[in-house]
């Protein structure tokens, strides 16, 4: 069997390729908006990896660098994982509800989330799967937090139910879906390497239920007051590859290892506090801040547009810098921002532009930001947070 590249689009799926190429090829699935960018040249410049196991399949993903990184998994991974949800009491009675009327998914399935709950839960339960936005109120949505504040926005109609995943939902937003109607969000915690590892009601959960199948520790370096979680997991991938000077280069995590997932919190009976990855904590202003939960913060406030957060290092220590493409000058931002967020959240610098620059694969380009959020900072003698504000 030879490994196929495949700009996976929601067709490729919906008429059955995916299924044909696990029988016949090992499908290496990238988002389609790679196609055309620097990012595909990267897919083409080496010999794609051969996997050696029956019906395996590679996702593509890549960071804030835009480096391409292949996460080897297993149809045992995904299978058991299906198994799982598909047996949980609360996520049949949210799909049976909608067994009619289908389900509206707005995540693309090249991604484990939306590959798993947009498309092959959905299948396994006899769910019709609907990818054009709904023109009514629908049952279920397989969606995001920027989705649905997007949906909220535009006054569009709203699901009774939302299953979410990518980002720690803001808890404003949970409010805010509740008071339109009662709408109920299911949160799903993990990422692709790792599958599920657990979930919540952010509206009614400040901590992840972790999965009766996850094994878990927490490991806690000397001078930190966070744990990193570390799992061991049936829906593990314990296979990767990444893409170094000289090809592509496999990653084996042993089968008995726990998997660090470079997530920072504190667990205990009553679940795990996720604070954010490990790379996007700062100390700001005496307090350990996660520049994650503060976009998910920021996101929460309704304001228009988008808002991204980054670390900007300076003399005195690392601050908050916050970009944002909206109509909005830097002073209304902040004046929200204070209004609503904690003291140690608000940033030392807030910048405002038209567009938000991206990665060829459309991800949002935090190097750049950051650049220019230093390059800002760097060029001011009075900044934001020390200026009257009436």
């Amino acid at each position: 069997m030879a490994s196929v590249l495949r700009f996976a689009d929601s067709e490729y799926f919906l008429s059955g390729n995916f299924e044909l190429d696990l029988e016949s090829n090992q499908p290496i699935l990238v988002d389609p908006l790679w196609k055309g960018t620097v990012l595909e040249n990267h897919l083409h410049k080496y010999p794609l990896p051969v996997l050696d196991s029956k019906k395996s399949f590679c996702l593509v993903t890549s960071g804030s660098t835009g480096v391409p990184k292949m996460v080897w998994k297993e149809w045992s991974e995904i299978e058991s994982e299906i198994s799982f949800w598909t047996k949980d009491n609360l996520v049949q009675s949210l799909f049976q509800g909608t067994k009619k009327a289908g389900v509206f998914v707005s995540v693309p399935f090249c991604h484990l989330y939306g590959l798993l709950w947009g498309y092959l839960i959905p299948k396994r339960l006899g769910i019709p799967i609907h990818i054009e936005k709904p023109s009514k109120e629908t049952y279920l949505w397989i969606t995001s937090a920027p989705q649905l504040q997007k949906a909220v926005d535009a006054h569009s109609p709203l699901p009774k139910n939302a299953i979410v995943s990518g980002m720690k939902f803001p808890v404003p937003l949970a409010r805010t879906l509740r008071d339109k109607g009662g709408i109920s969000v299911l949160e799903i915690y993990g990422s692709t390497e790792t599958g599920a590892i657990g979930y919540r009601d952010p509206l009614r959960q400040n901590r992840f239920q972790i999965l009766n199948d996850v094994e878990t520790k927490f490991f806690q370096e000397e001078g930190i007051e966070e744990s990193e979680l570390q799992i061991r997991s049936p829906y593990l991938s314990n296979q990767f590859f990444l893409l170094e000077e000289n090809g592509w280069v496999k990653f084996r995590i042993p089968p008995n290892e726990f998997y660090a997932t470079n997530d920072l919190g504190n667990g205990s009976e009553l679940g795990w506090y996720l604070l954010g990855r490990k790379d996007r904590i700062i100390k700001h202003k005496g307090k350990r801040v996660s520049l994650d939960r503060i976009e998910s913060e920021i996101l929460g406030l309704s304001l228009p547009g988008e808002f991204v957060c980054v670390c900007i290092s300076g003399e005195s220590g690392d601050t908050i810098g916050v970009f944002g493409s909206t109509n909005l000058t830097p002073e209304e931002v902040l004046i929200r921002m204070r209004k609503d967020l904690p003291e140690s959240h608000i940033p030392k610098l807030v910048l405002t532009n038209h567009s938000m620059p991206r990665l060829p694969n459309g991800k949002i380009d935090y190097p750049t930001i950051t650049k220019l959020c230093s390059q800002e900072y760097d060029s001011e003698s009075v900044f934001l947070d020390q200026k009257p504000i009436e």
